[in-house]
């Protein structure tokens, strides 16, 4: 966990792929996902099953050259399935 200007920032690391970093500071807490150009495609095809609230966070993030970078604030849960869902794509499912 780091700490800076009264941030907080702790990334969440999935078999040696970051899958997310939780941001936190007074009154605030979000998480950024870093979507590279391969899941940006499957962002793509779930589309039609993603809230306005989530699809308007993702289309104003900024495209790096290592990805897009979406920054989510929730406030309550409705957007909570979302979220799992694009998390879901940063991961790979486990073997079994």
């Amino acid at each position: 966990m780091v700490v800076r200007n009264g941030h907080m920032r702790k990334s969440g690391v999935k078999g040696g792929k970051t899958l997310c970093a939780l941001y936190a500071k007074k009154d605030l807490i979000g998480f950024m996902i870093i979507l590279g150009k391969d899941e940006r495609a499957k962002v793509e095809e779930i589309r039609g099953e993603l809230s306005d609230k989530v699809l308007k966070e993702y289309d104003s993030a900024e495209v790096y050259h290592d990805g897009k970078w979406v920054m989510f604030t929730p406030d309550d849960r409705s957007a909570f399935d979302d979220y799992m869902k694009l998390l879901s794509i940063k991961r790979k499912p486990n073997k079994k």
